[in-house]
């Protein structure tokens, strides 16, 4: 079931963000009157084709959603006369036109994206202040001497307002040289401390960076006892005997400490019978349950029982988290932030990976994609939009790389041959495209290679 829910969310998100950037350079294609002969949603063999009457022009579906085209008419493409067909082909557009049709994809992510994020924060949503749960023993942050129950409030001269931007501000010194500072206060006397860190200890998964776990910091969360209250229909925990009001003392001999802890390890036996101490009725019994299994991060095998604690008792304490919800005029300001700061997380990736100060097995591929758009959606719509505001403005980034097969190759070839006075050979084009996809292709190889090893381990 899991399978589908995330194989659903996997073909919207990929489905959506395609036809978004496709139609951009569609809907401007026609706006200057080239012809559009075939708008394909995805690669490879059609499996679906509608061919307009008016415009004739072929919309079709592929089976190989990494990406999606529009061929236009290019009279160096025909053996028809150029003359005929010249006020319509985009090679006899002007360069100025042209080059918004290129940009008209990228274009049109970005402000799917800006309006993604305008809308969440018109609907609003709560998010965790970066407040120190639990520091692991013998990290960096413990021999530092944090603590639980601090705000991280700034990362050098980053102001923190949430996790994520906690993340990318340590993201950005991924590599550096010198000292990292964390500032935080302490709450609730919001006395203030700054903790030096030397960046040359920083041992960095190159598989999956996470400077939380890297540096020793667990996130808070409220304390939420291992009692059972709601079980899902036909799951392991149903067919197993787990009843609603069962409170979990032990997994395998192992004290749960609360809800949290128990799905920590839970997590640890996929498809395995494992033997359960319940407290039931103020009674102690034992219980032997065979969980069932579903994706984690990195596509992992995760073990699960299909149990919910009664989330109507799980309360967050006011002075432990942010509400963001806007009017429309201030919800825009919201939304520049947010794409400020997701422009600057793509950057900073970007600048790590050409420097070499991080390694390229953090690239996730389709798998990583398939993974992360399933949990997004489990967390809610509101969750699930910015999951695909995030990945709608890094296809932009990406796309306006000045690379060949990539809309910003286009964009520069265009420029060359306004800068020449003279139109760049079919020939050399086509070269340069197919250097393009095979670049591509190794991008893509590489990255599932990645989240193979993620799966599999090392």
């Amino acid at each position: 079931m899991h399978f589908f829910q995330y194989a659903g969310a996997f073909f919207v998100a990929v489905f959506v963000l395609i036809l978004i950037h496709e139609t951009g350079h569609f809907l401007v294609a026609k706006l200057f009157k080239v012809k559009v002969e075939r708008i394909s949603i995805g690669f490879g063999k059609p499996f679906y084709t509608w061919k307009t009457k008016k415009g004739n022009t072929e919309y079709v579906l592929a089976p190989i959603l990494l990406g999606g085209y529009v061929k236009l008419l290019d009279t160096r493409e025909t053996n028809k006369s150029s003359h005929q067909y010249s006020a319509f082909a985009f090679d006899h557009k002007p360069i100025i036109q042209r080059l918004a049709i290129i940009a008209a994809g990228p274009l049109a992510n970005i402000i799917f994206a800006f309006f993604a994020f305008w809308l969440m924060f018109v609907i609003g949503f709560k998010s965790p202040k970066p407040i120190i749960g639990r520091i692991v023993p013998e990290s960096m942050a413990s021999v530092a001497g944090m603590h639980a129950s601090e705000e991280i409030i700034r990362v050098d001269e980053r102001d923190t307002d949430s996790w994520s931007e906690v993340i990318i501000a340590m993201l950005a010194r991924v590599g550096d040289e010198g000292s990292m500072n964390i500032i935080t206060q302490l709450i609730p006397k919001f006395k203030t401390k700054i903790y030096e860190f030397d960046l040359k200890r920083w041992e960095i998964n190159s598989y999956e960076p996470d400077p939380l776990l890297d540096f020793g910091l667990i996130r808070y969360r409220p304390l939420v006892l291992p009692k059972v209250y709601s079980i899902a229909k036909n799951s392991p925990a149903e067919k197993s005997g787990v009843l609603s009001g069962d409170r979990i003392i032990a997994i395998e001999g192992n004290k749960v400490h609360d809800w949290e802890d128990f799905v920590r390890q839970i997590k640890l036996y996929p498809k395995k019978k494992i033997k359960l101490l319940i407290e039931r009725d103020k009674k102690i019994i034992d219980l032997t349950a065979t969980t069932g299994w579903k994706f984690g991060s990195g596509w992992k095998k995760i073990g699960f029982l299909g149990v919910g604690p009664d989330v109507k008792k799980i309360t967050w304490p006011q002075d432990k988290v942010r509400e963001y919800k806007y009017a429309a005029r201030p919800a825009f300001t919201a939304a520049t932030h947010q794409m400020k700061l997701f422009i600057e997380l793509n950057g900073f990736i970007l600048d790590k990976l050409l420097t070499g100060k991080m390694s390229f097995h953090v690239l996730g591929g389709p798998i990583a994609t398939f993974t992360a758009s399933g949990q997004a959606l489990e967390q809610g719509f509101v969750t699930f939009l910015g999951f695909l505001a995030i990945i709608s403005l890094t296809i932009a980034l990406i796309n306006l790389l000045p690379l060949p097969g990539l809309d910003g190759g286009q964009f520069v070839l265009i420029l060359v041959e306004g800068i020449r006075r003279r139109p760049i050979s079919m020939q050399i084009q086509m070269l340069i495209f197919r250097l393009g996809m095979a670049i591509f292709v190794l991008v893509i190889l590489q990255a599932t290679a990645n989240d193979l090893v993620r799966i599999f381990g090392r």
